[in-house]
């Protein structure tokens, strides 16, 4: 088992589904000691993987370049219907009139989503309108429509068809949203769509497979308050045994 040692810096933490960034967060500012601690990209409580966490004042004010890195995800689309948040937490709001598409099909389809696209940001999303993120509004029953913007997907392919299920591999650039892509793929191809499953497995030059799993960092104890001199990351902090 590699050890990871605990201090300012960037440390890569591989998040399980059900724990929200923040709550991550939260757990590297207990063990390092360490008050100014963020995350370099918000991950859905649904969402696995990847979740840069900048220790100390001086990476904290990096977050801006961290994010504006290249991303890589894999999702999981199920095709047949469409939910109000785009994602498997939310109420099905419609169901696909087409039937489910063959494998040929998406392939088909996901070309279309690769270079600049237009993409409208989900309804529940942290994007901000008039200094409140879009999920505030729309959890009051608020519409909130925000103009549609170019993002860049550098690639989108197809893993594996399971019907209804899709596993896909997505590289993109800032601001491309994942629930966005899902939904808009299962209404190209008349059958709708929300995604079930989300990992995030890089940001820029990180790597998941890089990454410290969170129970590892939860089993350490709390550490005073006061700031190490460095962080020493190892090549991999993921599990060997």
């Amino acid at each position: 088992m590699i050890d990871v040692s605990l201090g300012p810096g960037v440390i890569l933490v591989d998040k399980p589904a059900g724990v929200s960034s923040a709550r991550v967060v939260d757990v590297v500012r207990r063990v390092t000691g360490i008050r100014r601690t963020g995350h370099g990209g918000t991950l859905d409580p649904f969402a696995t993987g990847l979740l840069p966490v900048l220790v100390g004042r001086e990476y904290t004010r990096e977050a801006d370049d961290l994010l504006a890195g290249d991303k890589e995800y894999l999702l999981t689309v199920r095709f047949g219907s469409e939910t109000d948040t785009c994602d498997l937490t939310g109420a099905v709001v419609a169901r696909g009139e087409a039937p489910l598409p063959g494998e040929a099909a998406i392939r088909e389809a996901l070309r279309a989503f690769v270079g600049e696209v237009v993409q409208e940001a989900p309804a529940y999303s942290a994007l901000k309108h008039e200094g409140k993120p879009l999920y505030w509004y729309a959890r009051r029953g608020e519409t909130v429509v925000k103009p549609p913007r170019n993002v860049v997907i550098h690639s989108a392919d197809l893993l594996e068809w399971l019907a209804p299920d899709a596993v896909v591999k997505v590289s993109c650039g800032k601001g491309a949203y994942m629930r966005s892509l899902a939904r808009d793929l299962g209404r190209s191809l008349g059958c709708l769509g929300h995604l079930v499953a989300l990992r995030r497995t890089a940001i820029g030059p990180y790597r998941v497979e890089q990454a410290v799993p969170l129970w590892r960092l939860e089993r350490r104890p709390t550490a005073p308050r006061q700031p190490a001199n460095r962080l020493d990351l190892p090549e991999s902090t993921a599990e060997t045994s």
